[in-house]
Formats: structure tokens, sequence, C-alpha cells
């Protein structure tokens, strides 16, 4: 290879360095980090800020990487003595295609009618409204225990993410204290299986694409006080109402009665 093709072939790599697809990353993470930092004002639930915050870190760094492999190319380029402008290619062979274009940044109330239809299994574009996330847990507490899955899906989809991702602060603390009525103690880890289990289907009526997993570390983050139950912020939102009012339905078991039971398994 003669240094004029290898020239062309080297500042074409350079210029498919996916830079501006980072941007794009960057300016969606830092959307995002605003909405969490504003929900996390009115949330007592882990909303994710630290990882994104570390994710943000490491797409910075990866940016930096780029900038410095680019810069290594010119000077290479520069110490070769084929600096400057790429050659035009000829006709002898098939032109290169460029660079691709940067994605288009991500719309976060698109993705979230998306996400919401497919946990839902429902077809439906939102009607944005701007409620209190209060009013909009009550809604969907009402839905989920008249079992209008119709209803409580329109809901969380009108919500939009900014409202809907404070579901959760309202919804981990009355699981907890639900869980507590229910086996007259307070929970711990070793609950969670049978908790899920007695749940599963009234969540599953409302949401159906919640796996059992999801709704295990749903409980485990409001039963064990965890750090979270995953990235998927919508899914989270939507089992947060529905296990609330699933939950309600649990008989209570006083301290005694569990007594009595492990003394007769004894």
């Amino acid at each position: 290879m003669d240094v004029a093709a290898l020239a062309g072939s080297l500042r074409a790599l350079a210029a498919d360095l996916p830079l501006p697809a980072l941007d794009t990353a960057d300016h969606c993470f830092e959307a995002a980090q605003t909405e969490l930092t504003e929900a996390s004002r009115e949330s007592n639930a882990e909303v994710g800020l630290h990882k994104l915050g570390a994710a943000r870190e490491r797409l910075a760094a990866a940016r930096t990487r780029l900038g410095e492999a680019a810069e290594a190319v010119d000077d290479y380029l520069a110490a070769i003595g084929a600096g400057g402008a790429v050659p035009v290619q000829g006709g002898t062979g098939p032109a290169r295609p460029g660079p691709s274009a940067a994605p288009a940044p991500v719309d976060p109330r698109r993705w979230w009618t998306d996400r919401v239809n497919e946990l839902c299994d429902r077809d439906g574009e939102a009607e944005p409204e701007k409620f209190p996330p209060t009013r909009l847990f009550n809604e969907l507490l009402k839905a989920a225990g008249e079992g209008n899955a119709d209803a409580y899906c329109k809901r969380l989809r009108d919500a939009g993410p900014e409202t809907g991702v404070k579901l959760p602060g309202l919804a981990w603390p009355l699981v907890r204290s639900l869980a507590a009525e229910h086996l007259g103690r307070n929970p711990n880890a070793s609950d969670v299986p049978g908790l899920r289990d007695k749940c599963l289907a009234k969540v599953r009526a409302l949401v159906p694409k919640a796996e059992p997993v999801h709704v295990a570390e749903a409980l485990a983050s409001a039963c064990t006080l965890g750090v979270g139950t995953g990235d998927d912020a919508a899914r989270t939102a939507a089992i947060g109402p529905v296990l609330v009012a699933a939950m309600h339905r649990l008989p209570r078991q006083a301290p005694s009665d569990e007594r009595s039971t492990t003394d007769r398994r004894a």
C-alpha cells in the first residue's frame, strides 16, 4: 500500500470514530439525570442517580480516549508526510461510504409510551396530562383494585416519565407495611418468594409482561430496603401500585398464629 492509500484509509477510519454518537448519548444521559434529580426530591427510594453518574463518567473517559486516538492518527500522518486533506478517490474502485450520521436523541415521552404499552400489552397514544404523583398513585390503586387494566395502562401512559418515576417512592413504604401486617412481623428476604407467589397473578393481570423475577425484585426493594429494581423505570413504576393493591388483599396473620404454626411443625 502506498503512502497516499494508507493516508486515505487512516483518515477514513478516524472519520468513523463514533464521537457524534457519544455526544448524543451524553445529552440523553444529561436529560435523564435532570429528571431523576427532580424525582429524588419527592422519593425516598434509590432512583439510580449514582449509576447514571458513573455511566456518564465512563462515557466521558471513552470520549477522551477516542479524541486521543484521532490525534494520534493526525500525528502519524504528519510524521510520514501525508498531512492535509484526504485525496479524492478515483473511479477505479467503489467509493467508501462516509461516516454515518449520529442517531437522533431518544424522546423520553415516546419511550415511556411504547414501554408502558408493551408492559401492559395494550395499544394507544399518550394524552399527556400533568397531575401530582399522589393523585396518579391513588388513581392507579383504584384501577388496580377494580381490575381495570385499560384504565391502569392509560393513566400510567398519560402520566409520562416525569411523574411516573416517582411512583416507587410512594409504593414501597406501603408494600413493606402491608407485608408486615400480613406476616405479623417485619418482612425479610426469606419472605420474598412466598409474597411473590401470592401476588404474581394479580400483578400480571394488569401488567402481563411483568415476570416473576421483576415482582420479586420489587418486593425485595420494598421489604428489605434494597437499592432498586433494575434499570427499567417504566417497569418499576408499573409494578408498584398494582403490587400495593395485591398486598391489600392478603389476609392478616397475627404473630401468635405464626408461632402456633411453627409449634405444630415442630
